[in-house]
């Protein structure tokens, strides 16, 4: 029953979420996903609410959608939820708060405040046991994260995963990152696994709350293992998996995806996965149809581009008829978007996109007409055209094309766009049947062919002309019968011959628009464009009254074909039939003698017709007038010309009158004569036929060459001038008075190509760009559009008519309005461009004087000509005297606007400013300053060195700048100076001597001043250098003004360009200086201090990282070798002074190191002269011109000024490069060293004088004793070596001390040195230690040689250990060791210490002298009463020596150390050395002897020291202790075994710290003795420690037996049984044995009357740890359990703690059926004492046996029941409470109520 109870409780806490269990509870807990369990552990629930909301606000500010959750999960009454006490809708609505939390937090989970938000959730809603799939899904994105994804899997545990996250199994134990592969493979197998992520990335998506992580993450994998579902489905047999399985998975996921129009990221996934699906799996088109419809209805903005990738994959994967044709919807959407076809165009780079392209170019010409017009259909030209298409593909698009094009209707509805469309079709299809040889052009050919397309029809249906196959159709085909527009053909030719209206006094249908018949021009069109269809057509309507009632002169007729001929807009059919035509009534009226010279010129326009057919016919024409004039000249006609016919042979003009109208028109058309006209159909014509033919553009060359080339030699066919001459104008007559336009535009393109001809084109064709500009834009727009003429192109051609100097004032006009459009404009600039090399000089300036005023007249920019005034002034090349002409004219106009007419000049004053001047005086100045500059930007565009001329002109206007302030005037002074440096860098170049009236240095100083501008003033200081290249003298008076100006302004610019201007200028400008302070013989330190103070003056302001380069450059250009120390001594003077001073300094070091030693060294020598004079009463020399003013610190005092300038000298000495130099230089044998030796020389001799002179100023004294240490550094060794030895010889000299420092430094900082050097140093070392002994040396000095002994050693000790160990006397003298002088003391113990490294054992003969007395000083030390610094000095220095003799030579140390080790104790005693470094040099020096000295020795030292070091407390016995224990650690098993005897004595020692008074706090001492001793134990064997142990026995208990000390004996025992308890603990069972000499002292102890607490517990706990590990039935012996039990029993009262557990494990460890009942018996006998205590002491113990043995002990119930039973109604609750805990506990393991049931 027991049983099945306990199985019933473990299914339920299984189940449950709640637990009793601490330990559970606390695991919990401890789970976390940002801590370590451990210190989750002990973190509360308050603690990691303040974590998560820190990290909930951050993601709040990152995201307000986290707002949502503030009231929440992250509340402050969430701490208080317990989701095990919700309800059931409590909890669900806990759930999904916790998912959308998960949800949105999973995008950020990378960020540390993400984790922290999501720790609240593990912490406090157990999110990894209660909501564990969504906090999975949350962390799957991060699945091959090396921390973060096993992060969250420590905390999940197996039991908890959902069936469709069972594959994370394996990566929990231990947790590790997820590789990709796993997770695409479960997909792919596992339907509910994809499943689940399918549905919470689409909830997700659809509750907005999606992420980029997320996202990708989910493409990737679904996309990959969709893939993998695919290729198994092509083996559904042993994958089991089909492709509708497949297909049923995908295709619900792609309508998802594709609708999500607001999640592209998303959608671009689905796009990928409709990728795969469609290229691995078969599909039917209906399918691929409905998922290119979903495609275009759901895409947006942003998803638009992959959507289209994946529509022409998917229209790639249709196949079947169908395949070119889309749905009306799909093609609207493509449609929709604006830049669909450059989309495709750049698809089509990349991948196939045919069937798309075809599709959507099928769908737009489906619907041409209806839904669609000219916009779309342009869509559809331009793909055929850019896109690239395959053969099939674009065949089938242009079939289509030519089927909408012959079948043109639909636009009932959008009747607006059928002629667009028309125009349209006919475009295209004429541009791609030229293109013959490329792919359009032939598939369009071949559509032709296989169509059977009649050409001709097709051309009369748009209107236009198409090239011709190459093969043509056979003839005896008949034409199919193609409508055009049968719709709109609606009367037949009969009824409009029938209607033909009035022709009235129409003459001519090539009339002016304003008197033109064009309703009968219309009807008569339309009439012969129906009758060429029909064989007879023609014939029958020019046989109509309207045509033969007209005489043959009289252009009725032949202007009707010829207007039909020349519209290109006609179809060539009919142009080519009107030609023909033409042709036949000139050749039926050849025998009347009529001249057809005005047909030339349509002649000529059709000749450059686009049609080949066009042209052909054409050549018949002309063909047909040259035979004409060859009829008359046969005749002899052609020597008389006559207006009209008299009858006769005498010959008329056709259209004389009227080929024009009968207007002004016809009028001014020349009259050629016959002879000139034959000529030219022969000579220019004829010979040209065929090319024409052949090239459109062929007539415009013949027409170039036959009427512009000249040759004195007339013969070989070619025109005489006078005939071509004749020719031209007639020709520019019909080219003037023709009406048509198009016609007009062809012999204006071939007339302007006539060049160099006998007359000017130009005064023949000006008429025609006279007649364009008088008409309004309106109608030249309108007129244009009618005869479909690109009104560009015209205005091009009609401008070209002016060439040289005719004209250009018809082209000015046109700028100077806008009537003629932009178009126009733009055109007559360009031509004024054009032709400007033509014109003479004077027209130039003329043209250009016009242009400037057209753009100033117009300063608003009103119009564009304006613009292209100015812009063509920019752009062609102007006269000088053009240049001198407006300058001049905008420099009187500024200074008339100014009133700088009189002769003295105005102050400079703000024009711009209120109330100074008035608005039209203010507009007055703009326009001024406008004009001038306009000038100086055109001047400064066309190189003005080539119009060097204007420089006195450009400086004038400049000096009148100088006195005006106003807008725009800075700019102004930049152009103007960038001219005129330009024009002297061309004298520059070309070495041309500059006049110097030209120039005013004054103006440009007065710039630079006067304006606030940084680019003015780099110009005008650039432009002022290039002035002292050139003419120095110029600018060498206004040298001082610059630099002045300069140090106020120019050096504070922080730009590289006013760093270039400023060097430059330093360059350039100083030099003319320089070199006329030579020529005057002046000195130059005088001339240059001026300017050297500008500069140190402006040193602040000057930015920090550009200083260096400046005053380097100062430098350079001034001279080095003259001016480096007068810079280095202003800079010192004026800065090196407080905080300024470093920074100084280093500057100076910089600037000096970028020049020669023999420079620097100069310099220095200078330098010190002025030191020296600065010292001075009077000061004569570079001193008082130095510092010859208040800024330049004349009032600083003499003594502070050479303080200064000696500080600084330092830093220049100091100087890495110096050395570097000087050391480089000496070793040369050239003159350039001797030099530098010099400069030393001179320099030392000044400075020792300089230190002798100012012995009694010690700031000076000891700048100098400095100063004179950097000179010595720079010496080589050797030299160096000399200088030192003579220094430190001369006793009375200043420098002794510091020259040892330097010695010191130096010997440090050598890195490496040569033997020689070595010798030098070591051989000075003696006469170093020569001081040392010398009684008459100054301590300080003795402390200076120390220290040079102490570099000498560490450098060159290991090497040359005799001249060392020479050394060590004098440290060992009275003037060292031996001195009262507690420093000299230190010293001399570190040089000793040094010296025992690198000697070694050959430090022992001078041990004798040195170690007593550093013991001596050890001594006074520790025991002084002062805690000065020098206590602990000596301390220090006398424990680091006897370190070093300790580790170098331990053996001589033996009989020194029971001295030392009672002096290190009496050190703790004294504060000072208690801590810090003492202490730790302290215990250095025992470590060292603990593991350099025999451990006999030390052992032996230790014992002896110990009383004494007890006198000074615990800390000095715990070295001791330490030191033992090192040494065991380091001495080897036999030196320790050796040494057992010595050891037990320590330990015997040791063990009695308790007795001794002043130890306190010995427990922790203890510890480490026991410790100490374990680790001795380690290393003995049971042979050797077992006497040992006896003999401890021995001492904890029989020692003191016949003492007094009660308490000695009692504090023995329990140290004794507490090593027994440390034995115990470690070795276990080894030891148990141990046990039996120590038992007797055990029950005497628990047995005392009056126990003693530390002896009792130190047995009690001895005993429980020996119980504890006796695995050899010790304790069951009647021997040792008989006499100890009573006694436990006996302690048990008054030590129950400690008892308790020592009792049960007794029972444990003895455990008989004898001992237990002796046990169980002895304790029953407690339970019925009298005293309560004991009482319950008895309870607890039977419960403690229960616990330990369990079911074991309940064979002695039911001895127990009846005293149970009696102490359920004891008198003491505290009894009655602990006897129920102890039935409790029984029942455990007897059964629930069992001993209830037995006590009732």
């Amino acid at each position: 029953m027991a049983s099945s109870l306990a199985s019933q409780l473990q299914r339920i806490a299984a189940a449950s979420t709640n637990t009793l269990n601490t330990r559970k509870l606390k695991a919990i807990h401890s789970t976390s996903l940002i801590f370590e369990p451990a210190h989750a552990a002990t973190q509360d629930l308050d603690t990691i609410y303040s974590i998560a909301l820190e990290g909930f606000r951050e993601l709040c500010a990152l995201d307000a959608r986290f707002f949502v959750f503030e009231r929440g999960l992250f509340s402050e009454s969430s701490k208080e939820v317990d989701r095990l006490l919700l309800t059931k809708p409590e909890v669900q609505d806990l759930n999904a708060s916790i998912e959308a939390f998960l949800e949105l937090v999973s995008g950020r989970l990378l960020l540390r405040p993400a984790l922290k938000a999501v720790e609240w959730l593990v912490r406090r809603f157990r999110v990894q046991d209660q909501n564990t799939t969504a906090l999975l899904l949350a962390f799957l994105p991060y699945h091959a994260h090396a921390t973060l994804f096993p992060q969250v899997l420590s905390i999940i545990n197996p039991k908890d995963l959902s069936a469709e996250l069972k594959f994370l199994r394996p990566y929990l134990k231990p947790p590790a990152a997820l590789p990709r592969h796993v997770i695409t493979h479960t997909l792919s197998h596992r339907r509910e696994t994809l499943d689940l992520l399918v549905a919470h990335v689409t909830s997700v998506v659809q509750s907005r709350r999606e992420s980029h992580q997320l996202l990708a993450f989910f493409a990737a994998v679904v996309v990959e293992a969709v893939s993998l579902m695919c290729d198994a489905a092509r083996s559904p047999t042993s994958s089991g998996i089909t492709e509708e399985t497949v297909l049923q998975k995908a295709l619900p996921l792609l309508e998802e995806t594709f609708k999500a129009k607001k999640t592209p990221e998303f959608q671009v996934g689905g796009y990928m996965l409709a990728t795969v699906v469609v290229s691995k799996i078969p599909m039917k088109d209906e399918v691929l149809l409905a998922l290119m419809g979903a495609i275009v209805g759901g895409w947006s903005a942003e998803s638009v581009t992959p959507a289209l990738a994946c529509l022409a994959l998917i229209a790639q994967a249709r196949t079947g008829p169908s395949a070119g044709r889309l749905q009306d919807a799909v093609t609207a959407g493509l449609l929709a978007i604006e830049d669909i076809v450059q989309r495709l165009q750049e698809m089509g780079k990349k991948y196939r996109v045919d069937n798309l392209v075809t599709g959507l170019c099928n769908g737009i010409l489906e619907k041409i007409g209806k839904s669609y017009g000219s916009k779309e259909l342009e869509y559809v030209v331009e793909l055929l055209e850019e896109a690239k298409l395959g053969p099939k593909g674009r065949k089938a698009v242009l079939s289509r094309f030519v089927d909408v094009a012959q079948k043109l209707q639909g636009f009932e509805d959008r009747p607006e766009d059928e002629d667009d469309v028309r125009d349209a079709l006919a475009t295209s299809l004429v541009k791609w049947s030229e293109q013959g040889n490329k792919k359009l052009g032939k598939t369009l050919q071949l559509v032709f062919e296989e169509n059977k397309v009649d050409i001709e029809m097709l051309e009369l249906a748009l209107r236009t002309v198409i090239e011709r196959p190459a093969l043509p159709a056979p003839k005896s085909e008949k034409p199919k019968a193609i409508k055009a527009a049968p719709a709109k053909e609606a009367v037949t030719l009969e009824q409009l011959l029938e209607t033909i209206p009035d022709a009235g006094l129409t003459v001519s249908f090539l009339e002016p628009r304003k008197t033109e018949n064009k309703k009968l021009f219309e009807h008569l069109q339309q009439m012969f464009l129906l009758a060429i269809r029909k064989p007879d057509g023609v014939q029958t309507i020019f046989a109509h009254d309207i045509f033969t009632n007209k005489n043959n002169t009289v252009a009725f007729t032949i202007s009707l074909l010829a207007r039909i001929w020349t519209f290109t807009a006609n179809p060539v059919i009919a142009r080519a039939i009107a030609l023909q035509h033409a042709v036949k009534i000139i050749k039926a009226n050849a025998k009347a003698k009529v001249d057809y010279q005005a047909l030339i010129p349509f002649a000529l326009a059709a000749l450059a017709d686009p049609a080949e057919r066009v042209r052909r016919e054409t050549t018949h024409l002309v063909t047909a007038l040259l035979e004409i004039y060859q009829q008359l000249d046969e005749a002899g006609a052609v020597t008389k010309k006559k207006r009209k016919s008299k009858g006769g042979d005498l010959m008329v003009y056709w259209g004389l009158d009227t080929v024009y109208g009968a207007g002004s028109e016809t009028d001014n058309v020349k009259v050629l004569d016959a002879a000139d006209a034959r000529k030219f159909l022969e000579v220019v014509l004829a010979k040209g036929l065929q090319e024409c033919v052949l090239d459109s553009a062929y007539i415009t060359s013949v027409i170039e060459n036959g009427l512009g080339a000249t040759k004195k030699d007339q013969t070989d066919g070619k025109l005489k001038s006078s005939v071509k001459t004749n020719v031209l104008s007639f020709l520019c007559s019909h080219a003037v008075n023709v009406p048509s336009l198009s016609i007009q535009l062809r012999l204006l393109t071939m007339l302007n190509r006539v060049a160099n001809g006998p007359s000017s084109r130009t005064e023949f064709l000006l008429p025609s760009l006279q007649k364009w500009i008088a008409r309004p834009l309106e109608e030249n727009v309108k007129y244009c559009e009618e005869e479909r003429v690109d009104i560009r192109e015209f205005e091009e051609q009609v401008v070209s008519v002016v060439e040289a100097q005719d004209g250009t004032s018809e082209l000015v006009s046109i700028l100077s309005t806008d009537v003629g459009g932009e178009g126009l404009v733009s055109a007559a600039a360009k031509r004024i461009i054009t032709v400007w090399g033509s014109l003479e000089e004077g027209a130039k300036v003329a043209t250009a004087t016009k242009l400037l005023k057209l753009n100033l007249n117009d300063s608003e920019q009103k119009y564009s000509g304006s613009s292209e005034a100015l812009d063509i002034l920019r752009a062609v090349k102007l006269p000088t005297e053009a240049f001198q002409q407006f300058l001049e004219e905008a420099r009187i106009d500024l200074k008339s606007t100014l009133g700088l007419n009189t002769a003295a000049q105005p102050k400079r004053r703000r024009v711009s400013a209120p109330g100074v001047v008035n608005a039209d005086k203010e507009e007055q100045i703009a326009a001024a300053v406008r004009r001038i500059t306009i000038v100086a930007e055109i001047l400064d565009g066309q190189e003005p060195r080539n119009h060097a001329s204007v420089l006195a002109t450009l400086f004038s206007v400049l000096g009148d700048l100088g006195s005006v302030e106003f807008s725009g005037i800075t700019y102004l002074q930049s152009i103007l100076l960038s001219c005129a440096r330009d024009i002297i860098k061309g004298y520059k170049a070309t070495n041309t001597d500059l006049n110097s009236s030209s120039v005013r240095a004054d103006v440009l100083v007065s710039c630079i001043r006067s304006t606030t501008s940084p680019q003015v003033q780099n110009s005008a200081l650039l432009l002022l250098s290039d002035l002292a290249d050139i003419s120095p003298d110029t600018v060498k008076h206004s040298v001082m003004p610059i630099f002045t100006f300069m140090g106020a302004n120019t050096l504070r610019q922080d730009d590289e360009y006013s760093a270039h201007v400023i060097e430059q200028t330093v360059q350039r400008v100083i030099p003319p200086l320089v070199k006329s302070l030579q020529e005057q013989g002046g000195s130059l330190i005088t001339a240059g201090a001026e300017l050297i103070s500008t500069f140190v003056a402006s040193y602040k302001h000057v930015p920090v990282h550009r200083r260096l380069r400046l005053f380097q450059s100062l430098t350079e250009t001034l001279g080095p070798t003259e001016f480096l120390f007068a810079i280095v001594a202003k800079l010192a003077g004026k800065y090196a002074v407080g905080e300024g001073e470093g920074e100084v300094k280093e500057f100076v070091s910089m600037l000096s190191g970028g020049f020669t030693a023999e420079v620097q060294m100069g310099s220095v020598v200078k330098y010190l002269s002025t030191i020296k004079d600065v010292l001075k009463p009077q000061p004569q020399g570079g001193a008082s011109i130095l510092f010859a003013s208040e800024e330049d610190g004349r009032d600083v005092p003499a003594q502070e000024m050479a303080r200064r300038l000696l500080a600084v000298l330092k830093a220049f000495l100091g100087s890495e490069r110096l050395k570097a130099r000087v050391a480089k230089s000496l070793k040369t044998s050239r003159e350039d060293a001797s030099s530098l030796r010099g400069f030393f020389s001179q320099a030392m001799e000044q400075t020792m004088a300089l230190g002798d002179e100012y012995a009694f100023n010690k700031a000076i004294a000891t700048e100098a004793a400095e100063v004179m240490s950097q000179l010595l550094e720079l010496l080589s060794v050797i030299e160096f070596v000399k200088v030192i030895e003579s220094l430190i010889s001369q006793v009375d000299s200043p420098f002794r001390s510091s020259a040892l420092t330097t010695f010191k430094n130096r010997v440090v900082s050598e890195y490496r040195t040569d033997a020689t050097s070595r010798n030098a140093i070591l051989d000075l070392a003696p006469k170093i230690a020569a001081i040392i002994t010398a009684q008459d040396s100054p301590k300080e000095l003795k402390a200076d040689a120390l220290l040079c002994i102490l570099a000498v050693t560490q450098k060159f000790g290991k090497q040359e250990q005799t001249a060392v160990s020479a050394l060590t006397e004098a440290v060992a003298s009275i003037g060292a060791l031996r001195s009262p002088d507690s420093g000299l003391r230190v010293l001399a113990l570190v040089c000793l210490t040094h010296m025992t490294t690198v000697l070694g054992g050959r430090i022992i003969p001078i041990l004798p002298k040195t170690v007593p007395i550093a013991i001596e000083y050890l001594q006074a030390a520790v025991r002084s009463e002062d805690s000065s610094v020098e206590v602990s000095m000596v301390h220090n220095a006398v424990f680091k020596y006897l370190e070093e003799l300790v580790k170098n030579v331990p053996s001589f140390m033996t009989s020194y150390l029971t001295k030392v080790l009672p002096l290190a104790a009496a050190a703790w005693d004294q504060d000072d050395l208690d801590e810090g470094l003492p202490y730790d040099v302290r215990r250095n020096f025992l470590v060292a002897v603990a593991s350099r000295m025999e451990l006999r020795t030390v052992i032996g030292a230790i014992t002896k020291a110990w009383k004494p070091s007890c006198a000074h407390g615990s800390d000095p016995i715990r070295d001791l202790v330490e030191m033992v224990q090192k040494g065991i650690q380091v001495a080897p098993k036999a030196s320790v075994q050796k040494c057992s005897q010595v050891l037990l004595q320590f330990f015997i020692t040791a063990l009695d710290a308790r007795r001794e008074p002043e130890v306190e706090d010995v427990a922790p001492l203890e510890d480490l003795i026991m410790k100490v001793c374990l680790d001795m134990v380690y290393k003995l064997n049971d042979s050797i420690f077992k006497p040992m142990f006896l003999r401890l026995v021995e001492w904890g208990t029989e020692d003191l037996r016949s003492s007094d000390d009660e308490e000695g004996k009692w504090t023995r025992i329990g140290v004794i049984w507490k090593l027994m308890e440390a034995l115990s603990g470690n070795l276990k069972s080894l030891v148990t044995d141990y046990h039996t000499p120590l038992l007797p002292s055990a029950i005497s102890t628990l047995t005392s009357p009056t126990p003693h607490t530390f002896a009792t517990t130190s047995v009690l706990r001895a005993l429980h740890q020996g119980m504890l590990n006796d695995s050899s039935d010790f304790w069951q012996s009647p021997t040792h359990f008989d006499p100890l039990l009573p006694a436990l029993l006996a302690i048990l009262p008054t030590f129950s703690e400690l008892a308790i557990p020592c009792l049960t494990e007794l029972a444990a460890a003895a455990q008989s059926e004898e001992h237990s009942k002796s046990i169980n018996t002895g304790v029953l006998a407690l339970m019925r004492d009298e005293s309560e205590v004991t009482r319950l002491a008895a309870v607890r113990a039977m419960m403690g046996l229960y616990a330990r043995l369990g079911e074991d002990w309940l064979g002695l119930l039911p001895e127990t029941v009846p005293f149970i039973a009696e102490l359920m109604e004891d008198d003491d609750e505290t009894v009655e409470r602990e006897t129920q805990r102890l039935i409790k506990r029984i029942e455990e393991y007897l059964g629930d109520g069992e001993l209830q049931g037995m006590l009732t």
